[in-house]
């Protein structure tokens, strides 16, 4: 199976200020988000791309459009 290499970046604009999460897929398998505002610590884990963006939708997070690829 090849690893996915890819980072989606979400962000909630608000009357609170923006706040940026990223999403990746886990080495492990299944989704996590990660906060670079608190060094990159993973904030969360999801079974599955569709829970995650549930989540995200759910606290009002918009994907910044495109996807990054690394290696």
């Amino acid at each position: 199976m090849t690893k996915e290499t890819w980072v989606e970046i979400w962000i909630e604009s608000s009357s609170r200020g923006r706040y940026l999460l990223v999403l990746r897929p886990c080495d492990e398998g299944g989704f996590e988000l990660r906060d670079p505002q608190k060094g990159g610590e993973t904030v969360e884990r999801f079974a599955t791309y569709e829970d995650a963006v549930h989540w995200l939708n759910e606290d009002e997070y918009d994907l910044v459009e495109g996807r990054w690829h690394y290696e």
